[in-house]
C-alpha cells in the first residue's frame, strides 16, 4: 500500500494568530468600564503629583557665591534630591492601586446587576436586585430591571396557570369522548338509535371542547376575561351538564338525579357557569362509590340561585374544607382535593372563581345530611 503525504503549500498554511493576540487582549481589556475608569483615575491622581514634583525639582537650586580678586561670582547648581525622585516613582503604584479600588467601587452596582441576572438564569424569577445606594443612574437602572422581572414573573405565572387550566379543562371532555366510545363499542345489542344517541353525546362534548379551547386561546392572547351575563335557565344548564356526564356515571354505576323547579331564569354567563357545574358534578361522580347516588338540586333563595351537589364519598376533613379551594392543593385524605382526579387541584378553585365573579360563592359541608360524603353549594347572584 502506498501512502501519499501532501505537504500544505505555504499559501494554504494556517495563519499565525499569535501576533494578533496581543492587540486583541488589549482591546478586550480596554472595553472594560473598570479598566477605563481606573486609567482615568490614575491619570487624575498621578499627573498632578508628577507635575508638582517636577516643578519642585526644577526650582530646587543652590546659589554659590565666590569672591576672587575683589570680584564676586555667583553660580547656581540644581541639586536633584534622590528622595524626591524615589517618592515620585513610588507614587505610581500607589496611584494605580487607588485608582483600581475606586473603579471597582464605581462599577460594583453594575456587577451586582450582572450577578443577579446570572442567578435568575440559573434559578428562578423571584430574585430582585434591590439596589438602594449608588449612582442615581445605576439605581434607576436596577429599579427598571426589577420592574421588568416583576412583569416577567407575572407573565410566567400566568402562563403556568394557563397550561394547568388547559390540561384540566381538556381532560374532562376527552375522558367523556373516550368513555362514550368504549360504551358504544361494548354495547351488547347496538342499534341505529343507540349509535345516534352516542354520536349526539359525542358531538355535544366536542362542541364543549372546542368552546373551551377557544376561550383558553383568548386568555393566551392576554385579553381580559369578561362575563357575558344573559338571562338563561339554570335548570336547563344543569340538566345539560348531567346529560353530558351520563356516560361517566353509567360506567361507574352511579345514578345522578336532578331536582328543582321547572325553570329558574337568572342572568349568568352560560359558558363559565356550565364549566363550574360540570367540575362539581364530574368531581362528585369520580369520588363516589359504585352504586351510590349523586343529587343535584337547583334552588332559589331570595336574590340568589344555588346549585347543590351532594355525594356519598369519603368526605372532606374539617381542617381541609377551606384549603381545597386553593390552587394545586391536595390533601392526603381529601376526597375533593383535585377535581376530576387530575391531581392538580384546579376544578374547585376554578368553580369558586366563577361563583365569585357572579356575585356568589362556593362552599362545602362535610359530612352530608346522611352522615357521609360532601355537600357543595354553588351560589349565583340573581
Amino acid at each position: 500500500m502506498n501512502t501519499r503525504h501532501e505537504a500544505t503549500p505555504p499559501s494554504q498554511a494556517p495563519p499565525d494568530r499569535s501576533s494578533s493576540r496581543g492587540p486583541a487582549r488589549i482591546g478586550n481589556a480596554w472595553a472594560s468600564l473598570r479598566v477605563r475608569l481606573a486609567v482615568l483615575g490614575f491619570l487624575a491622581i498621578y499627573l498632578p503629583a508628577l507635575l508638582l514634583f517636577g516643578v519642585i525639582l526644577a526650582t530646587e537650586t543652590d546659589t554659590d557665591v565666590r569672591v576672587e580678586n575683589g570680584v564676586e561670582t555667583r553660580s547656581t547648581s540644581s541639586d536633584r534630591s534622590a528622595s524626591v525622585t524615589w517618592t515620585v516613582v513610588a507614587l505610581g503604584p500607589v496611584a494605580a492601586g487607588l485608582a483600581w479600588w475606586w473603579a471597582g467601587r464605581a462599577v460594583r452596582p453594575i456587577e451586582r446587576i450582572r450577578a443577579v441576572a446570572e442567578e435568575i438564569e440559573e434559578t428562578d424569577l423571584s430574585r430582585r436586585i434591590g439596589l438602594e445606594r449608588g449612582p442615581t443612574e445605576v439605581v434607576a437602572l436596577a429599579a427598571g430591571f426589577d420592574a421588568m422581572l416583576d412583569r416577567l414573573e407575572h407573565a410566567a405565572e400566568t402562563q403556568r396557570h394557563l397550561i394547568e387550566e388547559t390540561s384540566h379543562e381538556i381532560r374532562v371532555p376527552l375522558s367523556v369522548l373516550t368513555t362514550n366510545a368504549e360504551v358504544l363499542l361494548a354495547h351488547p345489542d347496538p342499534s341505529v338509535d343507540v349509535y345516534r344517541e352516542g354520536l349526539e353525546r359525542s358531538r355535544r362534548t366536542a362542541e364543549r371542547l372546542r368552546a373551551t379551547v377557544d376561550e383558553l386561546l383568548v386568555d393566551a392572547r392576554g385579553r381580559a376575561r369578561t362575563l357575558d351575563r344573559q338571562p338563561a335557565d339554570l335548570v336547563t344548564i344543569v340538566r345539560g351538564v348531567v346529560d353530558d356526564a351520563a356516560v361517566l356515571a353509567t360506567a361507574r354505576e352511579i345514578d345522578v338525579r336532578v331536582a328543582g323547579p321547572a325553570r329558574l331564569v337568572c342572568p349568568v354567563d352560560v359558558a363559565t357557569v356550565r364549566r363550574a357545574v360540570s367540575n362539581l358534578i364530574d368531581n362528585a361522580i369520580r369520588h363516589s362509590p359504585g352504586g351510590s347516588t349523586v343529587h343535584v338540586d337547583v334552588e332559589s333563595t331570595g336574590d340568589q340561585a344555588t346549585v347543590v351537589v351532594t355525594d356519598h364519598g369519603p368526605g372532606v376533613p374539617a381542617e381541609e374544607q377551606e384549603r381545597i379551594f386553593q390552587r394545586r392543593w391536595r390533601g392526603h385524605n381529601a376526597e375533593h382535593g383535585a377535581a376530576a382526579g387530575d391531581g392538580m387541584g384546579l376544578g374547585l378553585p376554578i368553580a369558586r372563581q366563577i361563583a365569585l365573579a357572579h356575585g356568589g360563592n362556593l362552599t362545602v359541608a362535610s359530612p352530608g345530611p346522611d352522615g357521609d360524603g360532601s355537600v357543595f353549594r354553588l351560589s349565583l347572584r340573581r
